[in-house]
């Protein structure tokens, strides 16, 4: 790094910005946290790692933008959940190629993030690496005791719906990195907007969670529609039916697919608008969003849309859980094919 100060100094100014959060009886600079959790409540703990180059790229977001995209991205997985965030811990590998400063914006920004949903920072691990920049976050929260959502529980004839409009973080990297050198510039505002903060699900899943026994099953849209749809079915052994005219696609997504579709070359022309290949392969495959699927229960679905048109959620019904195992699409002719589930995959080749 290019300041010279020691490892207890970094960690000693680290902490000092970190704002205390409810229920920490004793936060950061101890050996250890302690922490109250609220009587009648379970536990819900997540852990993520971001690696530099794998997770985030220096050319496309600024050490701060990274941070916030990381509390961004675990808070999700409490969302899916229907958790309160409420304490997270955070280890740093920081390179010479991080500045002390740099290093001090990620924490910062992931800090405040943590925050706007509850959450404090209460400790966690500073060291250097030769390798790239590497933060691992563990987050905890609370939920009422036996009310957290899980993947498994989707029953036939529940109606799957997402929420907002997955496919904006596959659009975004797409355009970003379609030629050198790299530029967000390249993507609708809109769209790069949702992939360097991706807006935060957990008032929408507390809400809906505490409205009644409406969501079945549930799980946050990280790895991509399809595949994250495949996780689900398999924990809660039924099949789908999802309906290609159905999937969701605003203008600012109909509006990246077509650019997207252009710069591929005029061989195939521009994607008509809310239509084609491309447009259905974005909301499908890998695509790191943090969006909500849940599986809903038929008679719950018009409060489940008043609840999220209340607080300004799109929340799209796209298709069906059946008893048939296995992933359908149903083309806009009314053809159906069998939907592989394809997504991220960290050991991929």
């Amino acid at each position: 790094m290019s300041e010279s100060r020691g490892e207890f100094a970094r960690i000693a100014a680290l902490v000092s910005m970190l704002p205390k959060g409810e229920g920490v009886i004793v936060g950061p600079g101890d050996d250890a946290a302690v922490l109250r959790a609220d009587e009648g409540h379970d536990l819900v703990v997540s852990t993520d790692t971001f690696v530099e180059g794998r997770h985030f790229r220096r050319d496309l977001l600024t050490p701060g933008e990274a941070g916030a995209r990381f509390a961004a991205a675990n808070r999700s997985d409490l969302a899916a959940m229907a958790a309160r965030p409420r304490w997270a811990t955070l280890a740093l590998a920081v390179p010479p190629s991080w500045s002390e400063n740099e290093v001090r914006m990620f924490e910062r920004a992931c800090a405040r993030e943590l925050m706007s949903d509850g959450a404090a920072i209460v400790g966690g691990n500073l060291s250097s690496t030769d390798g790239p920049f590497v933060a691992t976050l563990t987050l905890l929260g609370t939920v009422e005791r036996d009310r957290a959502w899980k993947r498994a529980g989707a029953q036939p004839g529940d109606l799957l719906a997402v929420s907002g409009a997955p496919g904006s973080a596959a659009a975004f990297l797409a355009l970003a990195l379609w030629a050198e050198p790299p530029s967000r510039e390249r993507a609708p505002l809109e769209i790069a907007e949702r992939f360097i903060l991706p807006v935060s699900r957990v008032t929408f899943a507390r809400t809906l969670g505490a409205s009644g026994d409406h969501v079945h099953a549930a799980i946050d849209v990280s790895d991509g529609l399809a595949a994250d749809l495949g996780h689900l079915c398999a924990a809660s052994g039924v099949g789908a039916v999802i309906d290609e005219a159905r999937l969701p696609a605003d203008p600012p997504l109909r509006a990246a697919a077509r650019t997207l579709s252009a710069f591929a070359g005029q061989e195939r022309g521009p994607l008509p608008a809310g239509e084609g290949g491309l447009l259905t392969q974005l909301v499908l495959s890998a695509s790191d969003d943090y969006e909500l699927l849940l599986a809903i229960a038929p008679a719950a679905w018009q409060r489940c849309v008043s609840i999220a048109t209340e607080l300004g959620v799109v929340l799209t019904a796209i298709g069906e859980a059946r008893q048939e195992p296995g992933i359908v699409l149903r083309g806009r002719d009314g053809a159906e094919a069998p939907l592989l589930a394809r997504g991220w995959d960290h050991f991929a080749g």
